[in-house]
């Protein structure tokens, strides 16, 4: 089990840390960003589409960190 979280929380730093990876969320969330702000009164599901692909790119950058701390955590009660 410890072997499975050490190595989620490798590919999750490696991602974190990728400068492609990066980029792409940063585009992803600027795209969207521009999209619901460029919208029209009118245009509630273009704005709703997307808040939640941003929701769902937190939820990504979330799991990611999420990896990362249980590793941490995991090395916090080994050390007890």
């Amino acid at each position: 089990m410890s072997t499975g979280i050490r190595i989620k929380a490798d590919e999750a730093r490696r991602l974190k840390n990728d400068t492609a990876f990066k980029t792409f969320m940063q585009s992803a969330r600027e795209n969207q960003m521009s999209i619901f702000a460029g919208s029209s009164a009118s245009e509630v599901d273009v704005r709703e589409e997307a808040h939640a692909i941003m929701r769902a790119l937190d939820q990504i950058e979330a799991t990611l960190d999420a990896a990362v701390m249980a590793e941490a955590l995991l090395d916090h009660k080994q050390r007890k």
